[in-house]
């Protein structure tokens, strides 16, 4: 989703734009190895890579909020063609799983993956996962801009407010993020120096592409982007005035931020500003 505001202001468009993606987590882990109990004479047997014990249960894996893990599985000592195995999940809401056997850690709490042959139930392999939430670790904004915008932020996010059509409480005060704080200021240095104004860098790139490269492994995220504004008041009262960019502020699901900010006095707007927000 994609909004757009302009306005005009000492002599200056001043554009805004806010956009946000719903749980999309990247990176894998690798694969558990092992042998599953044979379920009987002439019939196809499955395997992981680690031991098992005889009732077909691999290692526990414990899994941070976010992250994913590819369990690798053979049959006969092959990789199992399509629709050979079936996996399932005991939890949805803590881990899912594609029929492929990647699992996704969604919440806190236990599930058990399995993967069973689909023409013989029975013989299967149990993947037992625990998942912890992931606690922010705090950081501290490298510019003084990007820390009155953080303090901006949060001094909104302490008062219940409509954004459109929508009303939201007060809400929990967002943690600096300096892994997110590459992906921010890279796209506003890479709009200042290009000259454009878009959530989609010039080599093609989304902002969730942009996170996702630093290694931030989230959940949930969001951005909003801005040119034409000279100070941190000026931008954040703008995206509070519009409802897009005043929803991402406002959304209690965002627990971390970062700010981008990059000046050219060549550029059309030569100031440019980004947050984006995340959650792990």
């Amino acid at each position: 989703m994609k909004k757009t505001l302009s306005f005009f202001a000492l002599g200056l468009t001043l554009l805004l734009a806010s956009c946000n993606q719903g749980s999309n987590p990247s990176g894998t882990a690798p694969g558990q190895t092992g042998t599953a109990p044979q379920p009987g004479a002439g019939t196809d047997t499955i395997a992981s890579g680690e031991a098992l014990s005889p009732l077909g249960v691999a290692a526990a894996t414990t899994l941070t909020v976010g992250q994913t893990r590819q369990f690798n599985v053979t049959v006969n000592g092959a990789a199992p063609t399509p629709g050979q195995l079936v996996w399932t999940t005991t939890n949805a809401g803590v881990v899912s799983v594609t029929q492929t056997g990647l699992a996704t850690a969604r919440a806190a709490g236990s599930a058990t993956v399995r993967a069973a042959l689909a023409s013989y139930p029975s013989a299967y392999i149990d993947f037992p996962i625990t998942v912890t939430a992931t606690i922010p670790t705090p950081t501290s904004p490298t510019t003084t801009f990007a820390q009155r915008v953080l303090e901006l932020t949060n001094a909104a996010r302490a008062q219940a407010r409509t954004c459109g059509t929508t009303t939201y409480a007060a809400t929990t005060p967002l943690v600096y993020n300096a892994l997110l704080e590459k992906a921010a200021q890279g796209h506003a240095t890479d709009m200042a120096t290009k000259n454009y104004f878009s959530h989609t860098s010039q080599d093609g790139r989304t902002f969730a592409q942009r996170i996702s490269d630093t290694g931030y492994a989230w959940r949930t995220i969001g951005e909003n982007i801005a040119a034409g504004q000279s100070t941190p008041e000026s931008v954040v009262s703008g995206w509070l005035q519009s409802p897009g960019h005043c929803a991402n502020i406002m959304n209690p699901a965002f627990k971390e931020l970062s700010v981008g900010y990059a000046y050219n006095t060549s550029s059309s707007y030569r100031y440019y500003w980004v947050q984006d927000f995340g959650a792990r």
